[in-house]
């Protein structure tokens, strides 16, 4: 039921070019240290109430605080175990400029908890844009602790609303109803929201107690091999089910020398 949600916005998307591989959890092939990381404050360091270059925490579902362990200083926590409509409600609150500070105190969560957000939207988590370039290859590698959860890239022609939720089909057709005072439209053949990407790619990460580095090891990410158009890419974490607490830190996204395809030998 997880996997089925977690693919599905590839329907909304016309055109959209779709890419999945899962991490390799235990021994990625390190990070060229001295490559320069495209992800501004990929280590969330830097910021005031929120980290720079990423959408706000909304104090709420995400977090943004410092680690126990000292290696890591600041990192994003997530938590998932929160009623899906009073996430909403606060995000709707957010979107409108409200701080994370003034997040109110999680509901206690019974039963099945399929009424949470781990088993609807998830906590979704955008970087800013991230140029990148015409026929060059990307590799991407996270730090996480906790239950496994998804990274995707997002390749876009132009830079479009960078705003909290902005490329959130479901919550951006929850927010409009509310900003307009008009009912949600369900009925068939409503207008659907529609996403401005044309390309994604995911990984999975994940998995452990302890911090580990994820990676795609020799399949880096190649935005423009089918769609050209792609000139910036946003990174999204996204931790769903089962309800409870993940962590990431060190999200690096480098360019990286892209090995040719080798020729398919003749039968």
């Amino acid at each position: 039921m997880r996997k089925a949600w977690i693919l599905a916005p590839a329907a909304l998307a016309v055109g959209l070019t779709l890419v999945v591989w899962a991490a390799d959890p235990d021994k990625p092939k390190p990070a060229d240290k001295a490559a320069v990381n495209l992800v501004p404050n990929g280590d969330f360091e830097a910021g005031d109430v929120t980290p720079t270059g990423w959408q706000t925490v909304d104090g709420l579902s995400s977090f943004w605080v410092k680690d126990e362990d000292p290696k890591h200083g600041k990192v994003i926590k997530f938590d998932t175990d929160v009623y899906q409509s009073q996430g909403y409600d606060w995000w709707m609150k957010i979107a409108k400029g409200a701080s994370p500070k003034d997040a109110p105190k999680k509901t206690p969560t019974v039963g099945e908890k399929y009424d949470t957000l781990a088993g609807n939207d998830g906590v979704w988590f955008w970087s800013d844009f991230i140029p990148v370039e015409k026929g060059k290859a990307y590799w991407l590698t996270i730090d996480a602790k906790g239950p496994a959860m998804l990274a995707w890239l997002f390749g876009y022609p132009e830079k479009t609303s960078a705003d909290f939720g902005a490329d959130e089909g479901a919550f951006q057709e929850v927010l409009q109803a509310k900003l307009t005072g008009k009912p949600k439209d369900t009925s068939r053949g409503h207008e659907m929201f529609i996403h401005k990407y044309v390309w994604k790619g995911q990984m999975a990460l994940g998995g452990s107690d302890e911090w580990k580095t994820y990676s795609r090891r020799e399949k880096p990410f190649r935005p423009t091999a089918n769609t050209p158009s792609v000139k910036y890419i946003r990174v999204m974490i996204l931790p769903t089910w089962p309800p409870g607490v993940y962590y990431i830190d060190n999200v690096r996204l480098t360019e990286v020398e892209d090995k040719p395809a080798e020729p398919k030998a003749e039968k």
